[in-house]
């Protein structure tokens, strides 16, 4: 069933809810706000093959391998990653994040829960035998030139498919549709907002911020662009920059759950104002300098990117933006994060790990940053489709990690028992020490099942199928032909072979 373009006319209520209006103004009105002199301290830039720049002070060539020097030392990369490199230019200084206010807040850290503004509408216009009608939107993107309703029309129709695609959690399609929208009107702050949140979902931070930015630059009185701009700016470019927007929305329309995050994230960057801060190719990392030397930094990141390198390899991946890495103390850790006691580290779009006195890589604390990798990985692979226990299981696997260390444990839990995998499909959070631990072991010797019984080949196909929109259930059916029960029985036959007496 078709639907002709006559039926997308633009309607009130149909895509311009929620008050959003255009303006002629320009992107350069942010800039001249922003732009601020600083002295400028010469560097070189190296461009890699993705197109990413990176500032540095100094590079040198040495057979295949690239070493830079920076503040903390040098840093190898592979040649092989690097397009050229450009000769002179502007270091830009770090960002110092503002002290928090007399009032700031001890208490809990929420993680960023970014709301969703999605425009409403008519989705079966669109729809064809309930999936996008991606012949239509063709149509409508080759009439678009004709004239402003033409235009209009194709504007509407891809944002109703992708809030539509948003619904159903499938992101991949959601930003193919949003960012066609901002190719038919670039200035279009409906497209624009949506487009920033999918990639927010998509842990694609910069993108997102870059998005929100030309929204600003469109429509600069806007509370809502003026939030999402704190949630963007906050992994793009620090706490200090999410709170300075997020202190201009709240000033145009009070909000009192934005309130409290200021003030968690005021305390936040009074933390990060002590930090010391290191780049590579995948890592922006920030440690406590003061008590470890400078080399501490460059030999986490050789690590990291040794680690990221492999990663690449066992998930058939590589995640599109660099990843942050933050060091704290064990007080910081507890203060910032509020995670649980039995927490060694987190995972909310930034790692954070607590390193309490020391000074160099030790094997336990390359084993935590591999294992919180590979959730950054994970995440972005399948947009956060992932049940727990799969990532948790990979974490731990190729991290390192062996279920041997919880045998007879195991053996206890299955032993006249059927855990249901269906179980730990959610947070683990909401455990305690112990419970946590049993669903730690659980999962890695699940993991350890498939890769032991059907070969880690088979993790990137069921991180594929998951991504494609399949439920774990129909990615277990699709990729090892197991029913779910009969994939929970597998595991239990396989922990009781290898553990049991």
């Amino acid at each position: 069933m078709n639907y002709p373009a006559s039926q997308l006319a633009v309607r009130p209520g149909v895509i311009a809810a929620h008050g959003w209006k255009r303006s002629s103004r320009r992107l350069l009105i942010l800039l001249a706000l922003l732009f601020t002199a600083t002295p400028i301290v010469h560097s070189d830039t190296i461009i890699f093959k993705n197109g990413r720049r990176l500032l540095v002070e100094s590079v040198r060539k040495e057979g295949n391998k690239i070493i830079y020097e920076g503040q903390f030392g040098s840093v190898t990369i592979p040649s092989s990653r690097v397009e050229r490199i450009e000769q002179g230019g502007a270091m830009p200084s770090r960002r110092r994040p503002a002290r928090p206010s007399a009032d700031a807040s001890s208490g809990g850290k929420a993680r960023l829960a970014t709301p969703w503004i999605l425009p409403t509408g008519n989705f079966a216009a669109v729809l064809l035998d309930g999936e996008v009608n991606d012949a239509l939107l063709d149509t409508l993107v080759r009439s678009s030139h004709d004239g402003d309703i033409e235009r209009q029309n194709a504007l509407n129709a891809h944002l109703l498919a992708s809030a539509y695609e948003v619904q159903a959690k499938r992101f991949s399609s959601a930003s193919r549709y949003a960012e066609q929208a901002v190719r038919i009107s670039p200035l279009d702050r409906n497209a624009l907002m949506l487009a920033a949140q999918i990639d927010l979902a998509l842990r694609q931070y910069n993108e997102s911020y870059n998005h929100l930015l030309a929204a600003h630059g469109s429509d600069p009185g806007s509370p809502d662009v003026l939030k999402m701009l704190g949630y963007s700016a906050y992994y793009a470019d620090g706490p200090e920059k999410a709170v300075w927007y997020w202190k201009q929305s709240v000033a145009i329309r009070p909000d009192p759950m934005l309130d409290r995050q200021i003030r968690q994230t005021e305390q936040e960057a009074q933390v990060e104002s002590n930090l010391q801060q290191a780049e590579s190719y995948n890592f922006v990392l920030s440690w406590e300098g003061s008590q470890a030397p400078a080399a501490f930094g460059r030999e986490i990141l050789e690590t990291m990117e040794r680690q990221f390198r492999e990663l690449e390899i066992s998930l058939h991946f590589t995640p599109r933006e660099p990843v942050q890495v933050i060091l704290y103390s064990s007080q910081q850790f507890a203060d910032i994060t509020r995670a649980p006691a039995w927490a060694g580290a987190l995972n909310d779009g930034k790692i954070r790990v607590p390193v309490q006195g020391l000074t160099s890589m030790t094997p336990d604390l390359a084993q935590v940053l591999q294992h919180e990798m590979v959730h950054s990985f994970v995440y972005q692979f399948i947009q956060g489709r992932c049940p727990t226990w799969l990532n948790e299981g990979l974490a731990q696997m190729l991290s390192g990690k062996d279920s041997s260390r919880y045998g007879s444990m195991l053996v206890r839990v299955y032993s006249g028992t059927r855990v249901k995998m269906s179980g730990l499909e959610g947070s683990y959070t909401r455990f305690n020490g112990r419970q946590a631990g049993v669903a730690y072991a659980v999962s890695l010797a699940a993991a350890e099942m498939i890769r032991d019984q059907y070969g880690d080949y088979m993790f990137p196909s069921i991180l594929e199928a998951l991504r494609a929109g399949e439920s774990l259930e129909q990615a277990l059916w699709s990729v090892l032909r197991l029913k779910y029960e009969d994939f929970d029985e597998q595991v239990g036959r396989y922990v009781l072979a290898r553990y049991g007496d």
